[in-house]
């Protein structure tokens, strides 16, 4: 069976991931290009359409494009359920990432996957039955490997907290700024691209005078995976009802990273799931209270591997291939 992932790139190794486990489980997994058309025009209904971010597409470009993008987005949905013999809208959000205030296209996009009778399915199990496995960032031998050394990472840490990756309005960081504690290190490792935005956290910082380093720059993967196995915990401020699942979790367990998650839907998720997990509370967070609710990183990276691992991704896969869900 051939399986088409749109997009057929992105920075987010998402796709990445997806791709290589899915061709591991023997799926020819093909690009949306000129090859996809002729494919499905030949009306067999063999092959499965994966999309992702489709509503998120129509959003973040120039004026000149949008519409372009927009009818594309549109063309690419309904070819795909006309001629297609399954089509797996993954949804990733619960708004676009840089929306408008009416996100009218966003609306429509997923009105219009609702009248084509194409239902979402999530990276996470509250959201969507059945669900996909979000991957992990490192393979399943890799991981066994990271286990067996991290008792001497650990004898190395102090009470640390990280927030990593592109840094917008919609991770919150702007709301947590404004209680985080005066003596605790935080540090901020990614780009901000909104110079509105960084001289408004900048201002937050040092207003409180807090002791805030942020490395203002796009972490290659190598550059990242070495930071978080210097820190203890991985802070995901998102405001709640913006995203469903969020790769930033699945990155910072994979290093055996403990998670401080504002208070989301995704965050109770998880939370209720794993004692690595805890909700944000400003009114008590210190380094005292991260001392005391610390999980080791054999035990982080032990649940990772057993409830986000290789199988688990797979056998996500073929439940949601072979669902009549569609």
């Amino acid at each position: 069976m051939n399986v088409y992932f749109y997009p057929t790139r992105s920075k987010n190794k998402f796709l990445d991931l997806n791709t290589a486990l899915l061709g591991s489980m023997n799926y020819s997994v093909k690009k949306v290009d000129v090859s996809f058309i002729i494919d499905l025009l030949r009306f067999k209904k063999d092959s499965v359409v994966v999309l992702n971010w489709v509503e998120d597409r129509v959003y973040g470009r120039s004026y000149k494009t949008v519409f372009q993008y927009f009818f594309n987005m549109v063309a690419l949905i309904v070819f795909s359920k006309l001629l297609a013999k399954k089509v797996i809208w993954i949804r990733h959000n619960f708004l676009p990432h840089n929306g408008t205030k009416t996100n009218y296209r966003y609306k429509f996009i997923c009105g219009l996957y609702k009248r084509m009778g194409i239902k979402p399915v999530a990276l996470e199990n509250y959201y969507s039955s059945p669900a996909l496995v979000h991957p992990l960032y490192k393979s399943d031998a890799a991981l066994i490997e990271a286990i067996n050394m991290s008792e001497s990472l650990d004898q190395r840490l102090k009470p640390s907290v990280l927030f990593f990756g592109a840094v917008k309005p919609y991770k919150n960081l702007h709301d947590i700024l404004d209680t985080w504690p005066k003596d605790l290190p935080l540090t901020i490792a990614g780009r901000c691209s909104d110079s509105v935005y960084k001289a408004l956290l900048v201002e937050k910082i040092d207003r409180r005078e807090l002791q805030v380093q942020w490395i203002n720059k796009f972490l290659h993967t190598e550059e990242l995976n070495d930071l978080l196995k210097q820190i203890q915990f991985v802070l995901l401020p998102h405001a709640d009802s913006t995203v469903i699942s969020s790769g930033a979790f699945y990155h910072a367990i994979g290093e055996g990273c403990n998670i401080i998650a504002n208070d989301t839907h995704f965050g109770r998720a998880k939370a209720s799931q794993h004692k690595f997990v805890s909700i944000l509370d400003p009114s008590i967070i210190s380094h005292e209270y991260l001392t005391a609710i610390y999980q080791d990183r054999a035990q982080v990276m032990r649940e990772a591997l057993a409830c986000y691992g290789e199988k688990q991704v797979s056998e996500a896969w073929t439940n949601v291939l072979s669902s009549k869900h569609s």
